[in-house]
């Protein structure tokens, strides 16, 4: 245990924890708990998107599959990442903002409920993001645990549970008001820590020069754009992981919390550019720990996640290691903040009214709901035991292939029905389980190299179409309100011209 890696680790957690105790005292309805009131500017929000996107999948996961795999990681999911977020911005950002107008809208839930005219549809919106949510949060719990494990010299274990209860300290209180001013503090964090990561990394593998002819003598198809991943690999998470991306509720709701419009466009700008900075850490320390590997001056690890807290920990002065591991810290928790709103949301207020009951004291049960999430999530990541990478991939291709077709295209296509956003949504949720689970035993019908997020999107895409095509005219008319929002409107009732002057 260092002290100066301990005191800077703790001094990120005290300004954490005063954010959160800050936001507790604002949280005074569930609106302020799930869309922040409706108060955010468009930086707040667009930091807050990138930092909350960026997580313990991102970096530990990330850092670890380009140590093992090279730089296929890197030409797929870091590079497409970015591009969602534009694709999010100019599809969905003014639909979705202009959604909030239309009534009370906290949750993917509700604007379903909205586009399809369908409590069923809600609820299983509800169920998809409740169990996404279990699997993604179950992420950052993983990663928490290494990095509190690394930090305290305690079992993974025990850091997890350590690290969740910090995290539930601010979200009980505060909900998304704490997880957004808290993700703005740790996306500028995450940015400072991400160039001196990357200097870091670069020094200690001798430069890019002595670094490259190193992987290209040892181990050159680590050195190659795909790495060792097969080449249908990659156009399959640039597929997840870009269109896919517009479909991630952690991004997708927080257009619901946005107050100031003018300057929409600067969104994907900062929130692009911001994640492309922070994935420097990323490629730079998975480079340098195949490259210190490759030369025999990296110790054995028991797992490739431990790659990131072990190289700072053995080859940075102990102030980066600081810095740098709560930066980590930082995009776990920011993620993690996000998905435990969500899951509470989609537990108290979506599938509840699925069933026609309306939860009384709703901000109260989201609190409990919260402390309920955190266990969960942690009995299920250390249960399923996984690797990050493969379970960050799991959650997020559980969103896109069951909230793209129904929320997205729905959004911008008025021609899909009920019917198509509810079934899409349960094979998403069905198969997408099923082959994960599989794969974890053994079971992988599907050919090498090919994700099964991707392809069960690409399932749940051809279902949507094919199933609206099939029962057009049968349900309801959409709402003409969300019909002018859906053509590129605004979402407010036109004014009488009796009123007008």
């Amino acid at each position: 245990m260092n002290l100066t890696i301990v005191s800077i680790v703790a001094a990120y957690l005290v300004v954490v924890l005063l954010i959160g105790l800050w936001a507790t005292g604002r949280t005074k309805t569930s609106g302020d708990f799930y869309i922040a009131g409706r108060s955010l500017g468009v930086v707040v929000m667009a930091v807050a998107v990138f930092s909350s996107i960026q997580s313990g999948f991102g970096v530990v996961g990330g850092t670890s599959t380009v140590t093992a795999g090279g730089y296929g990681f890197v030409s797929g999911v870091m590079i497409a990442t970015p591009l969602g977020f534009a694709l999010t911005w100019l599809m969905l950002g003014k639909r979705m903002m202009n959604v909030g107008d239309v009534g009370e809208m906290y949750t993917v839930g509700d604007v379903a409920e909205l586009r399809y005219k369908s409590p069923v549809a809600r609820g299983v919106m509800g169920l998809t993001v409740a169990l996404g949510v279990l699997g993604y949060l179950g992420t950052q719990v993983l990663a928490m645990g290494i990095v509190v494990a690394a930090i305290f010299e305690v079992s993974t274990t025990t850091g997890a549970i350590i690290g969740m209860a910090v995290l539930g300290l601010y979200v009980v209180g505060g909900g998304i008001l704490a997880g957004v001013y808290t993700d703005l503090f740790q996306g500028v964090l995450m940015l400072v820590v991400s160039f001196v990561a990357f200097y870091y990394a670069l020094e200690s593998g001798g430069g890019i020069a002595s670094m490259t002819r190193t992987l290209q003598a040892e181990a050159p198809d680590l050195a190659t754009p795909f790495g060792l991943s097969p080449w249908v690999t990659i156009p399959c998470w640039i597929f997840l992981f870009s269109l896919g991306g517009s479909a991630q509720p952690h991004g997708l709701t927080k257009f619901l919390m946005l107050k100031e419009r003018g300057s929409l466009r600067w969104g994907p700008l900062i929130s692009g550019t911001g994640y492309a900075i922070t994935t420097l850490m990323v490629v730079g320390i998975g480079s340098a720990v195949s490259v210190l590997t490759l030369r025999g001056e990296f110790p054995a690890m028991d797992s490739p996640d431990e790659s990131f807290t072990q190289y700072l920990t053995d080859f940075t002065p102990p102030v980066v290691a600081g810095l740098v591991i709560a930066g980590l810290l930082a995009a776990i928790m920011s993620t993690g903040s996000s998905f435990l709103t969500l899951g509470a949301a989609s537990a108290v207020r979506d599938i509840p009214r699925a069933f026609n009951i309306t939860v009384r004291r709703e901000l109260l049960w989201s609190r409990v709901a919260v402390a309920v999430l955190l266990v969960l999530s942690t009995a299920f990541a250390l249960y399923i035991g996984n690797v990050v990478a493969l379970l960050g991939t799991f959650g997020w291709g559980t969103f896109a292939a069951s909230l793209f077709p129904a929320l997205v295209l729905g959004m911008l296509w008025q021609g899909g029905t009920k019917e198509a956003a509810i079934s899409s949504a349960l094979i998403g949720i069905v198969l997408n389980f099923v082959l994960e689970v599989g794969g974890k035993y053994g079971w992988t019908p599907l050919p090498e190299g090919v994700v099964v997020g991707a392809f069960v999107f690409a399932i749940t895409l051809i279902v949507y179409i094919g199933v609206s095509m099939a029962t057009r005219g049968r349900g309801a008319e959409v709402d003409p309100h969300l019909a002018s929002v859906i053509e590129g409107g605004s979402g407010q009732a036109p004014v009488p011209a009796s009123q007008t002057v």
